[in-house]
């Protein structure tokens, strides 16, 4: 790794990855923001100007993204087990009995926290373009794992699904950028400030604002609305947690003390803050909706804000051309129509029945008060 300072001329050098088979060495070649891809220099920023220290940034080997890449597919694996082992204690436990007195809850409830922390720690390795995506492999693990612990059964579709969210999976690899850009407090500073992302944030604002004002009355009847809402939440959760990742990654690497800065809490603030409403929203949604419905519309929202929002704040694609940002796409697009094929045309459990019926009783009642209500201002 090369250090360079964060002040730089417009003519610089930047440090970029080559050796025998793309990697393995660094070198030094000249640079100008001309001949950059369109996305690295859309917009100059409002606050500063961060082309300029962008490329003067020393560049993560491949070798650290691939760690990155190894703890999001550890700790997707580990958090369906954990969550599977739960649905298991709970079909073992009487009705009168408690889960948290189950020990094989609290096993399952453990893995569940340490493969969070997994996926937490990887985005402070890897692009937060190619963790998002990673999640389509827990949809894997889950049919394997309801298959051997809940005797569900596995579906031929199950097994093309399986296959695509893999091809898709290796092609995200493939094409993903292969080295990242190293952040620090004032970097992110930097990246905050950017017009482009006030733009993308009061975007987002405007139709998080336009649906919950119709979240409400549409909840009931469509599955889309309150996972879009989670999904914006979601887009703000991933870049925090990319950001809080990266700065306690360099605090632990000695590199910078990243505790002493603002940021790292404002960050932290903000992870919490919009992580709890995403948990918020897509509860609503299971409770109106059976998984078969919720886990692919989503998953396929939550990763396209979740991309979306690594390549306008952290500027992810900067070093990819045309061809390359296509390809990944196309890939994503496999995961997602593995994703499908894996969750949808799934009979309901008992439990999830018995609790779409009551929900169905709850709006019936709701619309006929709705309806009285009508009728009578009408007589009145």
């Amino acid at each position: 790794i090369i250090e360079m300072p964060l002040s730089s001329l417009p003519d610089m050098q930047e440090a970029a990855m080559v050796g025998a088979g793309g990697a393995g060495r660094l070198h030094m070649h000249r640079t100008s923001t001309a001949n950059l891809p369109p996305v690295a220099g859309l917009f100059p920023g409002v606050l500063a100007d961060i082309d300029k220290d962008l490329h003067s940034m020393r560049l993560d080997p491949d070798e650290s993204i691939g760690l990155g890449l190894t703890m999001a597919l550890v700790g997707n694996l580990i958090t369906t087990l954990g969550l599977n082992l739960q649905r298991f204690a709970h079909t073992r436990l009487d009705a009168a009995e408690n889960y948290t007195h189950s020990r094989l809850w609290w096993i399952g409830f453990t893995l569940m926290i340490g493969g969070e922390v997994g996926n937490f720690m990887a985005y402070g390795f890897a692009p937060a373009t190619l963790v998002a995506p990673m999640g389509a492999f827990s949809v894997i693990a889950n049919a394997v794992y309801a298959t051997m612990l809940l005797a569900e059964k596995f579906r031929r579709r199950d097994v093309l699904g399986s296959v695509l969210i893999i091809v898709g999976g290796v092609g995200l690899v493939y094409f993903s950028p292969h080295s990242e850009k190293q952040l620090n407090s004032q970097t992110l500073m930097l990246y905050i400030f950017s017009d482009i992302f006030f733009m993308y944030s009061g975007i987002l604002v405007l139709i998080l604002v336009s649906l919950l004002s119709v979240s409400r009355r549409l909840s009931a009847q469509y599955v889309v609305p309150d996972l879009s809402i989670c999904a914006i939440f979601g887009s703000w959760t991933v870049m925090a947690t990319k950001g809080l990742s990266v700065s306690l990654r360099m605090t632990m690497l000695g590199e910078e003390n990243a505790l002493t800065s603002w940021i790292t809490y404002a960050l932290l603030l903000v992870m919490l803050f919009t992580a709890s409403f995403q948990i918020r929203y897509l509860n609503r949604a299971m409770a109106n909706f059976g998984t078969s419905q919720v886990v692919p519309v989503y998953f396929v929202l939550f990763t396209l804000a979740s991309v979306l929002g690594g390549i306008i704040m952290y500027r992810e694609f900067a070093q990819m051309v045309a061809g390359e940002i296509a390809s990944f796409f196309g890939s994503v697009a496999l995961t997602f129509i593995g994703v499908y094929l894996l969750t949808s045309e799934r009979a309901l459990s008992p439990d999830e029945m018995e609790h779409l019926k009551a929900q169905e009783e709850e709006n019936d009642v709701l619309e006929e008060g709705q309806d009285m209500a009508r009728l009578e201002g009408v007589m009145l």
